[in-house]
């Protein structure tokens, strides 16, 4: 057992401890994934191809989020599971907003339908449920107009990445608290 003279903060500990919160807030405000890709990748012009893209970007962001969110995430071998055994996951340990699971779970099952039948056609219907499962007022723009589908894929995996980031965010200045309270019992002066 160690004295209670041993230190107990690291260099790591004091160094996040000197941090900012804004410079915190700017080291995890970083997208996933390239924003110009992204919109290129989801295109206005192909609704079935919007689905595909859209789906592929937000198992890459929930894969993510999972990840980042557990201390030993390769037993969970990510890799191998389910996107709807993912998204169950995520929505169990409270990573994402309830709100925003019901849109993903409407393009998972609008990409499957995509995927498995050779004749499927993406239909009004389907951006229709999109729509409704949005949280209010998600699908329109700043001028009022009906935001398109592929705009709205888009934002979709753009508002689950900025949670992503909330998230990192939050583990980090929980870290930093318990940093700063090594620091203190150690008696160690922050400049």
């Amino acid at each position: 057992m160690a004295s209670d003279k041993s230190p107990r903060a690291t260099p790591e500990d004091i160094a996040l401890v000197k941090k900012a919160e804004d410079e915190i807030k700017a080291e995890v405000s970083v997208f996933s994934f390239d924003i110009p890709a992204l919109k290129k990748r989801v295109p206005d012009d192909d609704p079935a191809q919007a689905f595909i893209q859209a789906h592929l970007y937000l198992d890459h962001v929930i894969t993510r989020l999972l990840s980042e969110s557990v201390p030993f995430p390769r037993h969970l071998q990510l890799d191998r599971t389910g996107f709807s055994q993912k998204l169950q996951l995520v929505a169990a340990m409270g990573l994402l907003h309830p709100s925003h699971i019901p849109p993903i779970k409407v393009v998972n099952a609008i990409r499957n339908k995509i995927a498995h039948q050779l004749d499927y056609v993406v239909k009004s219907e389907d951006e229709t449920k999109l729509r409704s499962s949005l949280p209010k007022g998600t699908d329109r723009e700043d001028d009022g107009s009906q935001t398109s589908l592929a705009g709205l894929l888009r934002l979709l995996a753009v508002m689950i990445d900025v949670e992503r980031q909330q998230r990192a965010f939050e583990r980090t200045m929980r870290n930093r608290a318990m940093a700063n309270a090594r620091v203190v019992l150690d008696g160690i002066k922050i400049d």
